[in-house]
């Protein structure tokens, strides 16, 4: 192969390479949909903890609209089924053990896709100081599989993140 044959045919391995790179869909089109809880955890240096101290098994469902809205829920077990009027006559301090196992939020989303970052700017929360607050969460989709991470914060003496897996709802 001379000079001139091979410097053609690598610019077009470049350029072909370019157009499938370019061909990929976005972090946001991948991550649009509805997901459910597969996994949450909170990580602390060598150990492994259930997210937020909530009894297994967690659910919950996180949906990312076209619009630019997301909403998440997460509950973690419960003591037992329980009917609602029976739930209405529990004193309020009983009520909390079971309120205690459910977290939501929701607002917009924007998707920062080099740094492959969601940031959730929270309209309404089911706990009151993150109302108004951004939720940066680092992102990472394989196949059907969205794993979010916290970033990581000091937790007396060590780094502590929380990591959600998801899966593509059907």
């Amino acid at each position: 192969m001379d000079r001139r044959t091979f410097v053609a045919s690598s610019i077009g391995i470049v350029s072909a390479g370019a157009v499938s790179a370019a061909e990929q869909p976005s972090l946001r089109s991948r991550l649009l949909g509805v997901w459910s809880l597969i996994e949450a955890v909170t990580v602390k240096e060598t150990e492994i903890v259930p997210w937020l101290g909530r009894q297994q098994p967690i659910k919950g469902n996180l949906i990312y609209t076209e619009s630019g809205w997301m909403s998440v829920h997460i509950t973690g077990a419960v003591p037992r089924t329980i009917s609602r009027g029976d739930f209405l006559k529990l004193p309020a301090e009983d009520r909390v053990v079971w309120l205690d196992a459910y977290y939501a939020y929701y607002g917009s989303f924007e998707i920062d896709e080099v740094a492959h970052v969601v940031t959730h700017h929270v309209a309404n929360s089911l706990l009151p100081y993150e109302t108004a607050t951004m939720l940066k969460r680092n992102v990472a989709i394989n196949g059907d599989i969205l794993t979010l991470l916290t970033p990581p914060r000091d937790d007396g003496g060590g780094k502590t993140f929380n990591r959600l897996v998801w899966k593509k709802a059907a």
